[in-house]
Formats: C-alpha cells, structure tokens, sequence
C-alpha cells in the first residue's frame, strides 16, 4: 500500500492525505459523538419520562380507586339492595324507592355522575322513570342485556370492575361520548346473583384533569386506552378512536419505545386493564441540542470547505504546476521543441524551474542541431566536391557517344544501359538543385531499375503507382532510390524472377506518403533500422536510409520521415512521409 502511494503523483498524494487522515476521521469520530450523544440524551429523557408516565398514571388511578369506592359503598347500601325483587312493590311503592334511589345517587354525583340500571322482567311498571338519551344520570329500568352491550360486559365481569367507552348515555351538551366505570350489583342474600349495574359517567373530565396537570414537551400527544383492543378512553387527540405503539422502532428501556420521529411512553395498570402512552416528538425532545448538533456541522463543513479550498489551492499553484513539469521531462526528446506554459512567468521557485528547464531545452536542441546540421553540411560538401570533380557536360557528351556506338554495333542493351545511367546521373546531379518534382524522382528510380534488372539478369519485377495529381508536386532529390536499392540488396535481389518491388505515391490528410514494399524472404530486423533511424546503430551501418531520414526531418521536422514496417505477405515496407509540397510559395515555408 505504501509503495502504491510513493508512487502516486503529488495531487493524489495530498488529495488521499486529507480524506484518510482528516475527512474520514473527523466524520467518524462526528458520527459517533453524535450518535452516543443522541442516545445518552434519549435515555436520560426516557428515563424521566417513564417515571413522570407512571406517577401520572398513579394519579389516575387513585381518581379511578376514589370511584370504585363509591360504587362500593352505593351497592352495598340497603337501598340498592330493595331493587332485588320488585314483584310486590304497587306503583307509589315504586315511585318512593325510585325517588330515594335518584336522591341518594344525585348526592355522590357531584364531578362524576352515578346511575343505576336494575335488571327487571317488568319495565312497563316503571313508566316515569325517564329514558338515558333524556336524563344523563339516575335510575333506569332495563330487560334486555343485548339492548346495552356495556351492561352485559359488566354482568359478565361477574363483579369486578370495568372501565368502557359508551357512545351514547344520556343527555350530554359536550359529547353523546363518554368513559364509564362500571360493576355489577349481586344480591347479597341470595347467592350473589346480578340484580342491577351501577355505572359512573363523566369520569373523563377528572382523567383529563389528571393528565393535563403535568408538563410535557410540546407536541407531546397523551392517550389513555385500554389494553386488549387499544381503544382510546381519553386522549388529548380527540380525533384517534384507537391507538397503539408501532412496531416499526425498537425498546429503549422498560416501557420506553423509540422510532425514527416519535419516543413512545408508556405504564400498563392492572387494577383497571388500561394503559397510559405518552407520544413525543423527538424533535421536541433534542430541539436545543439538534440546534447545537447543526451548530457543528455547519462547522464542520466550513472547516472542510477550507482544507478543500486550500487543497484545490495547492494544487492549482503548486502541485500541478510540478506534475506538468515532470510530465515535460518524461516527454523531452532531443531536438524536439517544448510547449510553453504560463508556469514561466512566475516569479516564484516554480517560475525558475520552468524557465531553467526551457533554457536547458533550447541548449540541447541548438546543440543538436547543429551537430545534424554539420554532418549533413558535411556530406553534402562531400557530394559536391564529388560532383565537381566531375565535368558534367564532357560526362554527358561521353555517355551518349557511347549510346550511340552501341546502337550501331548492335549492342542495343548496352546502349540502353548508358542511356539509363545517363539520365540517373543528369537527374541526380539536377544542376545543383536539392528539390525537384516527383516526376523527376521517379524517372530517376525507373533508370536506376532497368539498371539492376540487366544486372541481375531480370530476376525480379517492379511495379510503380502514382496517384493522378501529384507528379507535380515537389520533394527533396534521390530519397526513394536508397530504399529501392535496399530492397534490391537485402530482399529479392536473387529470387530467381519471383521477386517484386512496389512504389506507391498517393496523398492523405495534407500528408504526401511514398511506399516502397518488397516480398523478400529475409526478415525484417525491426530493432536495428530503429537504431539506426535513431542514430544510435554505428555510423558505417545503414548510412543510405539514416541519410534519407535525416535530410528529411531537418527540412520538414521530427513529425515526418521514415517508418519500417513487416508485411503480412512476407517482406519488408518503408513508407515516406512528407508534406505536400504543390507550388514554390509552399516550399518556401519550409526553406530557411
């Protein structure tokens, strides 16, 4: 890992620094912190509100005990027990007792309201008495225990207490709704058996009282249920009929539940099968500190955006400048001009390193080239000096009075032959000049061809093709023969009439490309034409194509020149790439 990082570029070094020593850490450790503080804070609260949930429910209860004493004392009272058999009361009988029943009733109802329903097979004799949907307390007469499900639940209770939520009892100007404790009334004397129901209405004013006597965090919703079917008995919603604790959360403590949004609170009593559910907000619950915990991300991210901003600083001014710089030493070759950068200009250590490293380019580029410059000076002087040694008028004069003495001793082959070499002389010679046409250059290479077919007793062929257009255009003299003699020399020079050399000319994307290819069976040692285009090969190898090569990117430039290449048919391809040079104007970019 370590070694991987050595040799990764600075930016990345830097950018890789910051994430694994400084972001990922402080966001760790910013998680954590704020995740434990979160939880610390949640149990704390859970804590006090779970035993704030259960004294508040105490207190409910005791409302709920201080009712069921009453009932107590009411059905144990010998008026309540008179209702056990009224089959010897007349009609005035009935009415005192039913008057002294309501008396009695309407002196315990003072916050809660206390009726009786006395179990009778004869409800027609109790024709004054009025019905629940006009009197929200009292007496009523009742023979059917399917007429008021909440009073055959109580029956069934056989005696205990019960706590229900009647829909509709009496006339109440608030609600038709109401919550009910409810008991049964056994005949003491007679083995027990229900005889009426006492019920307690209106109790949820008191449960209200009770529950809203406590403060809680805002937007905290209180319900009192009931535990089986979780049917709201009071709620400060009024609005939820049922509710129950979800399940999508998880048990923070005993009677503590937590969700996402919501911390849940919550007693179960077991005297009265009710459970009281404390819904808060947990945003209420941490507000202050979600406050202090957006307090420090908001730090945090200013305190990132700076390192990036520093980072991104860095390295715009000072690492990317060095990248590209080491970029630029890996790419200098000798000879090559640089691409220039705004780095230069500045005043700084990278400005100097920059302008240093341009400086010590151009050094070896002026030094390479004139070492190029020289030797090339050096064999063209070489080739001149040769070339007046020789008279080429007197030398053109000979070589056609030969011609012609051959063509009248009827030796037309010999003739032939001086006049080939005759024009490779006047074409390679070109009066001195250094560029001439492609036409010329062919001509040349033709003369030079013939020439070597008589000598190897015509044991190969050539083929030449030229794209219409470009005889006309122009190039530097005698740089396809050297290539074509390789050929000859090294490839099909004895393949007994199955050799063949091709010559190519065409144009392609402003690039003039000349093609030689031979099918010699000799392979094709790529690595030692690279040596020696490259001048590292030793000086007496290859010197034909390293001149060419060299006479070529001197004029033009390091982008054209030669390029060798293995064919698939077997044999050996060099392609030449020049410019196209089609007129004097466009030469003349080219000329110093």
């Amino acid at each position: 890992m370590f070694r991987g990082a050595q040799s990764q570029r600075l930016t990345k070094k830097a950018s890789l620094f910051v994430i694994l020593f400084m972001f990922i850490p402080m966001l760790l450790i910013f998680w954590f912190a704020s995740n434990r503080a979160t939880l610390s804070i949640k149990m704390q609260v859970g804590k006090a509100m779970s035993e704030l949930n259960k004294q508040n429910h105490a207190t409910m209860d005791r409302v709920m005990d201080s009712i069921d004493q009453k009932l107590v004392t009411i059905m144990s009272s010998d008026l309540i027990q008179q209702w056990r058999d009224d089959s010897a009361l007349d009609v005035k009988q009935s009415i005192q007792k039913y008057i002294a029943t309501e008396t009695m009733l309407d002196n315990y109802s003072t916050n809660v309201n206390y009726s009786l329903f006395v179990l009778t097979k004869r409800p027609t004799n109790y024709y004054f008495a009025p019905a629940t949907n006009i009197s929200g307390s009292g007496v009523f007469f009742i023979e059917d225990l399917n007429e008021r499900t909440w009073i055959r639940k109580a029956i069934e209770a056989d005696g205990r207490g019960l706590v229900e939520r009647i829909h509709q009892f009496g006339f109440n100007t608030k609600s038709h709704k109401t919550i009910a404790y409810l008991r049964a009334v056994t005949d003491l004397s007679n083995g027990g058996e229900p005889i009426s129901v006492l019920v307690a209405t209106e109790i949820e004013n008191l449960l209200i009282t009770e529950m809203n006597s406590i403060t809680l965090p805002e937007h905290t919703r209180v319900f009192l249920t009931d535990t089986k079917e979780g049917t709201v008995l009071v709620g400060s919603d009024t609005a939820e009929s049922t509710f129950s604790i979800p399940n999508n959360g998880k048990e923070l403590l005993p009677n503590v539940w937590v969700t996402n949004s919501h911390m849940f609170v919550y007693h179960d009593s077991i005297s009265y099968a009710n459970r009281l559910i404390y819904e808060i907000p947990l945003s209420s619950l941490l507000g202050s500190y979600n406050e202090v915990q957006d307090i420090i991300r908001i730090t945090a991210i200013c305190y990132f955006v700076v390192i990036l901003c520093f980072l991104f600083y860095l390295g715009k001014s000072v690492l990317r400048p060095m990248a590209r710089l080491a970029s630029l030493t890996r790419s200098y070759e000798p000879g090559k001009e640089m691409k220039r950068y705004a780095e230069a200009d500045r005043k700084d250590e990278i400005g100097t390193s920059y302008r240093s490293f341009y400086l010590m380019t151009e050094r070896l580029n002026q030094l390479v080239k004139e070492k190029y410059v020289m030797e090339i000076k050096q064999k063209e002087s070489e080739l001149i000096l040769m070339h007046s040694q020789i008279t080429p008028h007197l030398l053109y004069n000979t070589l056609d009075s030969i011609y012609w003495y051959g063509i009248r001793g009827g030796v037309p082959e010999v003739a032939d032959m001086v006049r080939d070499l005759s024009t490779m002389l006047r074409i390679g010679l070109s009066r001195g000049k250094e560029i001439i046409t492609i036409r010329e250059e062919l001509n040349h290479v033709e003369a030079y061809l013939h020439l070597q077919e008589k000598r190897y007793n015509h044991s190969f062929h050539f083929h030449i093709h030229m794209e219409e257009g470009t005889e006309g255009y122009f190039l530097p003299k005698v740089i396809v023969q050297p290539l074509v003699e390789n050929s000859i020399l090294h490839g099909i020079g004895k393949m007994d009439g199955e050799g063949e050399v091709s010559i190519g000319i065409g144009e392609s994307e402003g690039t003039l490309l000349i093609s030689v290819e031979d099918n010699g069976f000799r392979p094709l040692d790529l690595e030692k034409i690279l040596a020696i285009l490259s001048g590292t090969a030793a000086p007496d190898q290859g010197f034909g194509i390293r001149n060419v090569h060299k006479r070529i990117q001197l004029r033009f430039g390091d982008t054209y020149g030669l390029t060798y290449s293995a064919r698939e048919e077997g044999g050996t391809k060099v392609l030449i790439k020049l410019p196209v040079i089609r007129s004097e104007e466009d030469l003349a970019r080219y000329t110093e």
